[in-house]
């Protein structure tokens, strides 16, 4: 220090130290207060979140879905509706247990998260009723591509080696703002397509602008037995017997009880169309080339087999009086002929084949 400075010195007294640290201490106590606090309103915000998701799929519920999609209609009035559950679904409940049926859901919503866009909303609402909200989308050809494919990729994930029951998709479809402009009536009628669906054959999908359209009903005049075989008679059948697969499962249900006591032997045949992944893949190819394998599996069989069409990219088939190795000899002839029609369109066909046991036998 030079000649003629002075130093000055702070002098803190031990009260000041102390409502110094009392001060830390304080800083210290808000710090964790706010930390806390912090902690808990992110719990509530997971709590919130984990409340409007259904817990078995992921995905949104009926209380975290209305709220959004009324939200985007007040900005993009424009979208579509679609509305889907599963056929037989209680049937697999019933026979397979609830642990399945929940399988059966969780594969259900898996398929519908690849079939979405970004931008649209997925919900399962309650037991096996879905939905899809597409903001945008509002071209009837461009819905009904949407729509087909989201029912034809589902249809696919739920195909389950060795259970028989079929399940499928039904699908309503309403627009906005023509069929309303809230999720509340959105819903109400795309239900009331989708009930329509479900009372006119299942397993498609129907517009709600479309449910007013005016059905035929048939009216068959009484007859005798006579007259019934006569014409029964008078309806010649060529190749297998071709039936919805409601009666394609009766009959197997038949076999199962009487193959013993005939000692017969029955295949049942699983033919699959390898399609390519769907973002790339034309729904009407996929068609012409179903018919093409349909029309080379019902002419190639004999009338007493029995097939059906499982999905739109299977089909099914019961060789009757066939033995393993034969019914080898009989797929190759099917995949023959089905490499004829289609010719340079073909598609890779796969096949499973499994013996029909007696109903005793199934385990």
């Amino acid at each position: 220090m030079k000649e003629g400075q002075y130093s000055m010195q702070t002098v803190v007294t031990p009260e000041e130290q102390k409502k110094v640290l009392e001060l830390e201490k304080m800083k210290r106590s808000l710090e964790l207060q706010l930390q806390e606090m912090a902690r808990k309103v992110e719990e509530q915000k997971q709590q919130i979140a984990m409340a409007m998701r259904d817990p078995l799929t992921g995905l949104r519920n009926r209380e975290g879905v209305a709220d959004q999609i009324n939200t985007l209609l007040k900005k993009e009035t424009k979208g579509t509706f679609f509305i889907m559950d599963m056929d037989n679904f209680k049937c697999v409940n019933d026979t397979y247990g609830h642990v399945e049926g929940d399988r059966v859901l969780v594969r259900f919503s898996s398929a519908l998260r690849k079939v979405i866009e970004s931008e649209d909303i997925v919900a399962r609402l309650g037991g096996d009723e879905f939905i899809v909200f597409s903001p945008g989308l509002h071209h009837k050809n461009l819905i009904e591509k949407k729509a087909a494919h989201i029912i034809r990729r589902i249809e696919r994930e739920l195909v389950t080696p060795g259970r028989l029951i079929k399940v499928t998709v039904s699908m309503g479809i309403a627009l906005s703002p023509t069929d309303g402009a809230t999720f509340e009536a959105l819903y109400t009628n795309a239900d009331k397509a989708l009930y329509f669906v479900k009372n006119d054959g299942k397993n498609a999908f129907r517009f709600y602008g479309e449910t007013n359209d005016s059905k035929i009903k048939k009216c068959t005049p009484k007859a005798s037995i006579e007259e019934i075989t006569s014409r029964l008679r008078e309806k010649k059948m060529e190749g297998s017997f071709v039936v919805e697969y409601g009666n394609f499962e009766k009959i197997y249900r038949f076999l199962e009880r009487n193959i013993a006591r005939e000692n017969r032997e029955v295949q049942c045949v699983l033919f699959t169309i390898d399609e390519p992944e769907a973002e790339v893949f034309d729904s009407i190819a996929l068609q012409r080339q179903m018919e093409h394998l349909e029309h080379a599996i019902t002419s190639s069989l004999r009338k007493g087999d029995v097939t059906t069409n499982y999905s739109s990219s299977q089909m099914l088939a019961l060789l009757m009086d066939v033995n393993r190795d034969n019914s080898k000899i009989v797929v190759d002839r099917i995949l023959q002929k089905y490499r004829q029609e289609a010719g340079e369109d073909e598609m890779e066909i796969l096949y499973e084949s499994q013996p029909l046991m007696p109903e005793e036998q199934v385990y």
